[in-house]
């Protein structure tokens, strides 16, 4: 799956999406974290997925983490 394929996940598609991404297991039992602040993902706190070349990082939704995420893909907030 590219980058450029995904740009938003509804959240009754982000089950799935974690299926096809081998990482439902992962995010269900908490072993997801921000890779900004390093706290647990959940679907109450998760803000985005992102690649860094080959590895899958998550956000979560704190105001921070959120313009870190933007600059990280090279935008702006």
């Amino acid at each position: 799956m590219s980058e450029k394929e995904i740009q938003a996940v509804y959240d009754e598609d982000l089950s799935k999406l974690l299926t096809d991404l081998g990482l439902k297991e992962d995010f269900d039992s908490g072993k997801i974290k921000c890779a900004f602040c390093g706290d647990i993902i959940t679907l109450e706190n998760f803000f985005s997925i992102f690649s860094d070349g080959e590895k899958i990082k998550f956000s979560c939704k704190k105001e921070d983490c959120r313009v870190k995420v933007s600059k990280e893909n090279g935008k702006s907030s």
